[in-house]
């Protein structure tokens, strides 16, 4: 991403959040936001063991007024029948339960596909809202994955038709399983 995006999330009081890269001084803050966002210390756990394993493909924030207030983290994903491709998985999406519904996370799942467009990913994964992700492009997969999710299961690919004939399961970083995620 060049740059920083930004959202106007109240254009009465010019109130503009900033999507920009992950910084060293954000690291506790991001721990924060992603307990309070999903009321539990596990995801949290799960960024920071990512980070310290160097296996972050990106890490986005958003900011407002300089606090951050919304995380998202892509990690490898690997096929096991597929030697080809660069694939990722985005997990965890959070923003602070006081900012939600205001568009923090569709930015900072825009920038994150933008980016990984740009990394030379061919595909992105999740577990997700079924209801939530197909506004980003994220249609159910036809792949397997460690967790034995079906509808909750998606993908997107960045390269027209590049899991066409990929058969097999997907599988995030040891760190999700360590995690107890």
């Amino acid at each position: 991403m060049h740059g920083k995006r930004t959202v106007t999330i109240d254009a009465a009081t010019e109130m503009s959040v900033k999507i920009r890269k992950e910084r060293t001084e954000d690291v506790n803050a991001i721990y924060r936001v992603v307990e309070e966002a999903f009321d539990s210390k596990l995801e949290a756990e799960l960024v920071s063991l990512i980070r310290s394993r160097e296996q972050s493909l990106l890490s986005f924030v958003a900011t407002l007024g300089g606090q951050v207030i919304g995380h998202v983290l892509v990690s490898p994903i690997t096929i096991t029948s597929s030697s080809r491709g660069n694939f990722g998985g985005i997990a965890p999406l959070s923003v602070c339960p006081a900012h939600q519904g205001k568009g923090i996370g569709s930015a900072l799942m825009f920038a994150a596909i933008e980016e990984c467009r740009k990394l030379g990913l061919a595909a992105l994964f999740l577990l997700g809202h079924p209801e939530y992700y197909p506004r980003f492009g994220f249609t159910v997969s036809h792949l397997g994955n460690e967790y034995g999710a079906t509808d909750t299961f998606m993908q997107l690919e960045l390269v027209p038709a590049c899991l066409k004939s990929v058969r097999g399961k997907a599988m995030y970083v040891p760190a999700f399983g360590e995690i107890g995620t």
